[in-house]
């Protein structure tokens, strides 16, 4: 997370708030050398305007969903966490009221078992929980620059392994190496395939496929992480009243797509202007359609705004 400016921010530390530069955990704790921090992050935008034209303060989008998706990660971690769902919303809250800044920012939700354990188990199954705030880097719903992908034939761990909804710092490592050398090869980020070769997601992103006519594919959640924003997406597509189909997404699918759109906290919608080498439209008829909806409903003006948004 980008650090707060001249260091000036703080930390919601298991319930009260530090100095930016102390919300730390020592290099040889369990959560660093065992990758078992895990966490979660969600999106704080300036609230709609009022009927006299002022900001009504910050909302977070989908603040129940990202709290309870990084509960269920630490019971899944088999954390036992000293803070229910009620508590880290409000945390959350205190997080970004004490952290006053851009209208656009980001909040993460972190985890970690911090002690230095004598052995490769942690001492205390009790985390430490962090609530951190910082500029988003990406504002807006659609994002300006559409990404460049290269695929790569598994990448991730499998679900037996690791849950494929556990947002656990281990989790990611896999990818990281593979990230790196398609960086160094001019694309922006990898798209991982499952074992029998189907779509799976990209490391940090969920990614939709816009069949050529306007049905819009995801892939089920027993191989990729349940994403908030995809929820969100996929809720604005069927209010918008395209077909929405859940199932395993072939390779074909995929390559003969009429548009690809990878959605995130971070970004919201990216579209995708090339996969291994084969231009998509970026955006496309489908993408542009689904960011207009999405703006309106950050401004507070879509059927779905009370849904999505909570006042903070």
């Amino acid at each position: 997370m980008t650090q707060v400016a001249g260091d000036a921010g703080v930390v919601w530390r298991d319930g009260g708030l530090v100095p930016w530069a102390e919300a730390t955990v020592h290099v040889l704790s369990h959560a660093a050398n065992r990758g078992s921090e895990v966490f979660d992050v969600l999106r704080v935008l300036p609230g709609p305007a009022t009927s006299a034209g002022k900001a009504a303060g910050p909302v977070a989008v989908g603040l129940r969903p990202h709290v309870a998706r990084f509960e269920h990660s630490m019971a899944l971690m088999g954390m036992d966490s000293p803070w229910d769902i009620g508590a880290l919303e409000r945390a959350v809250a205190e997080t970004v009221t004490a952290n006053p800044g851009p209208a656009d920012r980001l909040v993460k939700l972190v985890a970690a078992w911090a002690d230095v354990p004598p052995a490769t188990v942690p001492s205390s199954l009790v985390p430490t929980v962090f609530v951190a705030c910082a500029p988003s880097t990406s504002p807006g719903v659609l994002a300006e620059q559409p990404a460049r992908l290269r695929s790569v034939p598994g990448g991730r761990i499998p679900a037996d392994v690791l849950p494929a909804s556990l947002k656990v710092a281990a989790l990611y490592t896999a990818a990281v190496r593979l990230q790196l050398a398609a960086r160094a090869d001019g694309y922006d980020d990898v798209l991982l395939r499952t074992a029998a070769g189907d779509l799976a997601e990209a490391p940090s992103q969920s990614l939709l496929v816009v069949t050529r006519d306007r049905r819009v594919l995801a892939p089920p959640l027993d191989s990729v992480l349940d994403g908030v924003t995809r929820r969100l997406v996929l809720d604005l597509a069927i209010e918008r009243g395209l077909a929405v189909d859940v199932r395993a997404v072939r390779w074909d699918e995929v390559t003969g797509a009429a548009e690809l759109l990878l959605v995130s906290t971070s970004r919201f919608i990216r579209p995708v202007a090339e996969l291994d080498g084969v231009a998509y439209p970026a955006p496309g008829p489908v993408a542009a359609e689904l960011a207009a909806d999405l703006q309106l409903l950050v401004d507070g003006r879509h059927r779905l705004s009370k849904r999505w948004l909570t006042p903070l």
